[in-house]
């Protein structure tokens, strides 16, 4: 059984940009590149522990 749902994710060009960049740069599908990227950031934060809060601004950026 596969365990992965569907998402809908809203990106703001910049990072839209981004993704794409690297899925052309690493040969991947853009999708592979955002579980890339959130996997990283996952990886930092279980490194660092639950020191740090994410805050979020007016422009829904998440900050560390």
């Amino acid at each position: 059984m596969n365990s992965r749902k569907p998402m809908q994710l809203r990106l703001p060009q910049e990072l839209k940009d981004w993704i794409k960049a690297e899925s052309d740069r690493n040969g991947n599908s853009q999708n592979s590149e955002v579980i890339r990227a959130i996997r990283a950031a996952k990886d930092r934060r279980n490194t660092r522990g639950s020191v740090g809060k994410i805050n979020m601004d007016q422009g829904d950026n998440a900050r560390f």
